[in-house]
């Protein structure tokens, strides 16, 4: 902001996740040489990275390529031009701020890397303290703000401190947040920017309002269009990632099935393997049963057959005996009576005991053998 909420110079980043951009535009009584090297940084495809000046005059730029390179900083109206030369020769960036004292004289402040800084003698003394303390600290310095009648904000790794006689910038500053920036008129309206919103006084020219309106409707539909694409994203990433996870569940178990059905299988065949073996024992041990059986059968049968034989040959023998001993009684009847006497005991000694043997027929018998 310049001498009051009507003098303004915004710089806006924009990214959507394609592409970065930087919007310029300005209003009001800001420097004509601030003017002059904003265009000709935009002609020349440079971004800006840093731009401050003051009521007095004093001024800096610093622009950089869109890819990062050709890096190169612009200034004026400042007795320390000497020691921006000094600073700026390096590939670090400085980071620049005017104000003016409670004199109205010129103050800077000139932070390079994280904590190196030059600053003028008139700073705020306890501004200057607490620079030299972060340094010796070792740690970082983000952003100094110089705002006239001495006034300052500081925001560094211990947090943040300033000092302005505007009560309500006071009490805004004091609520939680991160805060981005901060732009203070010489009227005393100003402008605090923090990441999601920004808070502003009376007198801010409304034109400047608006556009801090657009932009942060911008970056909030960017920022939920991010979302909603980094949620689809990990939603899809999740669907293949279950996909996958269901895929491998779904392949061990089908493994794991085939090898159960397999073992089953392998189980079954032997069982069967067994079965069929066990048949096949019992039709063997059958059929020597039978042929055991079939081999009795036919000893019996030809052992009745002999027996049978031997029985009639046994009978035809003794029939064959009687009809001689017939004979022979016969023949001695026909005899004369003289001769007959010593045959008249034929009967007696002839006749066969069924005791005796068939064959010896003068012992008794013990066995047949066949």
């Amino acid at each position: 902001l310049g001498d009051s909420g009507d003098d303004w110079l915004l710089l806006t980043n924009h990214d959507d996740g394609n592409r970065m951009w930087q919007t310029k535009d300005w209003s009001g009584g800001i420097p004509a040489k601030v003017k002059k090297q904003i265009n000709n940084c935009t002609n020349k495809d440079r971004r800006l990275r840093g731009v401050n000046f003051n009521t007095n005059g004093c001024w800096y730029i610093n622009g950089v390529k869109e890819d990062g390179t050709g890096g190169h900083a612009w200034w004026g109206g400042t007795s320390a031009s000497d020691t921006l030369k000094e600073m700026t020769g390096g590939s670090l960036l400085v980071k620049v701020s005017f104000g003016l004292d409670e004199y109205g004289s010129d103050t800077y402040c000139f932070i390079k890397g994280k904590n190196g800084y030059n600053v003028s003698n008139n700073l705020n003394s306890g501004l200057k303290d607490r620079m030299k303390r972060i340094n010796e600290q070792r740690k970082g310095i983000n952003f100094v703000r110089l705002f006239g009648d001495g006034e300052y904000f500081i925001s560094d790794d211990n947090g943040t401190q300033w000092v302005t006689s505007a009560i309500f910038l006071s009490k805004e500053l004091k609520k939680s947040g991160k805060v981005e920036d901060v732009a203070k008129a010489g009227d005393g309206s100003w402008v605090i920017i923090k990441p999601d919103h920004y808070v502003s006084s009376r007198g801010v020219d409304s034109a400047l309002t608006q556009q801090l309106d657009q932009f942060y409707r911008d970056q909030k539909n960017r920022n939920n269009q991010r979302s909603r694409a980094i949620n689809e994203y990990h939603n899809r990433r999740r669907e293949e990632r279950e996909a996958q996870e269901r895929a491998e569940r779904e392949a061990i178990e089908a493994a794991e099935r085939a090898e159960r059905e397999a073992a089953e299988r392998a189980e079954r065949e032997a069982r069967e393997a067994a079965a069929a073996i066990e048949a096949a024992e019992r039709a063997e041990a059958e059929e020597r049963a039978k042929k055991a059986n079939t081999r009795a059968a036919v000893l019996e049968s030809k052992l009745e057959e002999r027996l049978r034989e031997e029985w009639k040959s046994i009978k035809e023998l003794e029939q064959y005996v009687q009809n001689r001993k017939q004979s022979l009684r016969q023949s001695i009847m026909e005899l004369p009576p003289s001769m007959r006497q010593q045959f008249k005991n034929v009967n007696e000694k002839q006749t066969i005991s069924h005791s005796e043997c068939v064959v010896c027929q003068d012992t008794a018998a013990v066995r047949a053998v066949v």
